[in-house]
């Protein structure tokens, strides 16, 4: 994943992957469609009250059940009732439904039942609704029946009753799978952002351990030879740390290139590296490339050269003077990177102990897809790094 780290003077950030006016739209989106349920669920009680009070507006009966009805439907079109009071809510509406099917025939008074019904099925257990279903298409069957309704139109509003509750359980089936989607995705992208953030304070961490504390420590031993009187020998130190300082900037921007992910031209900075610590040290330090150079991804071209700088930063500490090798081999589909030191220079090295270390090698080679392995080679130390690409 590309970082949207950019450097100063290199125009605007990246654009992330989700928008934050996109994240506000859908969040906008998910809370308008349950309020337009609601709203539509009370439209259609509204204009189904006021068809049935037309037609019966003078029946005291009429108006208790529209009223019991009318409130339970408002209680479950408002989803403001815990689970068990929605079951009441749903049975109350179910039985204004049959009391107003009784009462005056069986007109729109089956809409009550279906609503309840079907709000209850985007809430309730399946074994709840199964049996609040079964019970209430029984009880409208036999007042329908009461009334001399012909079978068909029985038929038809059973069937009605069935169709509408099991849209209703498909369509809350459906939400829940888009939630757990949208839940995932959540999750997918706080993993890339923490990954994202370890990636930053690595490469952070790295540049710093690398050049500030190698800066610091010229820094200390001049202010030691100046207190001393020794100005000629401090002017030299004080000069590499003014070395150190650019170095640390140039790695810093090479750092930013790579996080942008820019290709690194591996094999000149390899050599870059080894011929440092040959000139520095005065002590013979070969670079050999096997195979045809090519380009790699930022990922790897970032790992090998960390890997390379880790390895000759551990040499300079642990064996300082000691010979050093360094091969860079192209294979096909893979690359490998050996740094081998040998000589009388210095004790044997047992661990890779800077700021960086052997967890960081290994952590790099595993995020990239390779492997990495270190230990004590006949008078010396190996890093071995094979990693695709």
């Amino acid at each position: 994943m590309t970082s949207p780290l950019r450097a100063a003077g290199d125009g605007p950030p990246a654009p992330l992957p989700i928008r934050q006016t996109d994240l506000v739209l859908t969040l906008g989106r998910a809370r308008l469609l349950p309020l337009w349920r609601r709203a539509r669920n009370l439209i259609v009680l509204g204009v189904v009250t006021v068809g049935m009070v037309q037609n019966s507006p003078h029946n005291p009966a009429l108006v208790a059940g529209l009223v019991i009805g009318g409130l339970g439907w408002a209680l479950l079109a408002l989803r403001v009732l815990s689970p068990k009071r929605h079951v009441v809510a749903v049975c109350v509406t179910v039985a204004a439904s049959l009391w107003l099917t009784a009462v005056t025939g069986p007109g729109l008074a089956p809409v009550y039942l279906i609503a309840g019904l079907a709000s209850g099925a985007a809430v309730l257990g399946l074994i709840t609704i199964g049996v609040l279903t079964g019970v209430g298409l029984i009880a409208l069957i036999v007042a329908l029946a009461s009334h001399g309704v012909e079978t068909s139109a029985i038929a038809l509003w059973c069937g009605v009753t069935i169709v509408v509750t099991l849209l209703v359980l498909l369509r809350r089936q459906r939400d829940a799978g888009a939630e757990q989607e949208q839940l995932l995705a959540d999750e997918q992208a706080r993993a890339a952002t923490l990954a994202e953030r370890a990636r930053l304070a690595r490469e952070i961490h790295d540049v710093l351990a690398h050049s500030l504390s190698a800066l610091s420590v010229q820094l200390e031993t001049a202010a030691a030879l100046l207190e001393r009187d020794r100005t000629a020998d401090a002017a030299l130190l004080i000069d590499r740390a003014g070395t150190l300082a650019r170095d640390g900037l140039t790695e810093t921007r090479r750092a930013v290139s790579a996080l942008r992910g820019d290709p690194l031209p591996v094999p000149e900075l390899v050599g870059e590296l080894t011929a440092g610590y040959g000139r520095d040290l005065d002590v013979p330090a070969t670079f050999t490339v096997d195979g045809e150079p090519r380009e790699l991804d930022a990922e790897t071209g970032l790992a090998l050269f960390r890997a390379a700088q880790e390895a000759l930063s551990n040499v300079r500490k642990h064996a300082p003077g000691s010979i050093v090798e360094t091969r860079l081999r192209y294979d096909p589909g893979t690359v490998a990177l050996r740094i081998r030191n040998h000589g009388p220079a210095g004790p044997p090295v047992f661990g890779l102990s800077s700021g960086y270390g052997l967890i960081g090698l290994r952590e790099r080679a595993e995020l990239a897809g390779g492997s990495v392995e270190v230990g004590p080679d006949d008078d010396g130390w190996l890093v071995d790094l094979r990693l695709p690409g």
